[in-house]
């Protein structure tokens, strides 16, 4: 299995073992292949379609979904084709993915594990189950007036169905008042955490993420003006706009975060909001500089499955089980060997002064090697390059066969 297909596969079951449910639109997001903001438009009624949001077109995307859902009906899953509704004000309306009728039928395929409760109960027709569908597409919909109806309904046809607290919660989540100073955001934030956060996510599963996402988003406009506390590094605003995947704004108020490169927690979460807006190079400038001066941070962020850039955890897995083992503080270097440095992907790092450290130095040799230059220099920098990592010289020259 070639190593694109490999991660697609890990992150449909990821998706799977996390919300017991995979939506191909949850795997484009996750994968990048969809931003967040353009997906949120479209079920706002502000796109017709995700066409042009696509980060590879229709077709190209049609290929990757088949690949993605094949890799789903391997499991030990139901398939159900589904409908796509608006949310807030376009709650209720009835949503096409794609204006390519192949693609639109792949997006609206879920894939259910074959013991969730909700999949059992959408083929029963009972006045309990036939109330909880129409609460549970109020409450995916954002619809607080719908919901608080359908609550009231299914609270007379069981008054014992295990959703009913957890729907109320969420209906009050509904009519808060947005934060409007910190110690509020605060109070907010920690509501998030015990109440909001596992109510959405008992009755709606993957879907709690949309329902929660403008909540993250108010709570973090709150925080905004609290410096960052390393002890607590959750009530950061930052923080709150990441799970609201407000990357923009996640990367704006880092930018301004005085002491963001003396905390690598902040430095992990600027390379994300980089990546998650399509600028690698610069997510790779964050991700290096937690290599070089924070390695345990960053090997401890490269063994979390959910890491965003799945193509660099799945070099660094390579690179740490080599012989010898890769270290962080190398695996620059090591990276730019393995992924061929004369393509440019490394380039702003040749203009760049990383410092004179023996990490940093392996790799602007690497590059210069990549690079090509007289026969005298070149031979030179192998020198240096055998001095400081006899085996990423090694990894250089076997790459050149």
């Amino acid at each position: 299995m070639t190593n694109a297909k490999a991660m697609t596969a890990a992150v449909v079951q990821e998706l799977l073992s996390t919300h017991r449910v995979y939506s191909p639109l949850e795997w484009l997001i996750a994968t990048n292949n969809l931003a967040y903001d353009d997906y949120r438009e479209w079920r706002r009624g502000e796109k017709p379609t995700l066409d042009d949001s696509l980060l590879h077109g229709p077709r190209q995307t049609r290929l990757l979904v088949e690949h993605a859902n094949g890799c789903a009906h391997k499991l030990d899953v139901t398939a159900a084709t589904v409908d796509l509704y608006g949310t807030d004000e376009n709650a209720g309306a009835q949503l096409k993915a794609s204006a390519d009728e192949r693609l639109d039928e792949l997006l609206r395929t879920e894939f259910h594990l074959k013991d969730d409760r909700r999949q059992l109960d959408i083929f029963l027709n009972t006045p309990d189950i036939a109330a909880f569908n129409r609460l549970f597409n109020a409450l995916a919909g954002r619809d607080a007036v719908a919901a608080s109806k359908h609550l009231e309904e299914l609270a007379k046809a069981d008054v014992g169905h295990w959703a009913i607290a957890d729907a109320a919660t969420m209906i009050q989540a509904l009519n808060v008042t947005a934060p409007r100073n910190p110690e509020m955001a605060r109070r907010l934030l920690n509501t998030m955490e015990r109440r909001w956060r596992p109510a959405a996510t008992a009755v709606l599963h993957a879907g709690a993420r949309d329902f929660l996402t403008p909540l993250w988003r108010a709570i973090a406009h709150g925080l905004e003006g609290a410096a960052f506390d390393p002890a607590q590094p959750r009530q950061h605003a930052a923080w709150a706009y990441m799970q609201g995947l407000d990357w923009t704004n996640a990367r704006r108020v880092l930018l301004a975060e005085p002491t963001r490169a003396e905390q690598p927690v902040l430095l992990g979460w600027l390379a994300e909001a980089h990546w998650r807006l399509r600028d690698p190079e610069q997510a790779q400038t964050c991700w290096f500089a937690l290599c070089w001066s924070f390695p345990d941070h960053f090997a401890a962020e490269m063994e979390t499955p959910g890491f965003p850039n799945r193509a660099m955890r799945a070099s660094w897995l390579t690179a740490r089980n080599a012989d010898p083992p890769i270290t962080p503080p190398w695996f620059p270097a090591w990276l730019a060997v393995e992924h061929d440095a004369s393509l440019g992907a490394y380039e702003h790092f040749v203009k760049e002064d990383v410092g004179d450290s023996g990490p940093k130095q392996a790799l602007q040799l690497v590059l210069a090697l990549a690079a090509g230059c007289t026969d005298r220099q070149h031979i030179e920098n192998r020198r240096a390059l055998q001095a400081l990592h006899p085996a990423l010289l090694q990894r250089f020259l076997d790459s050149l066969d």
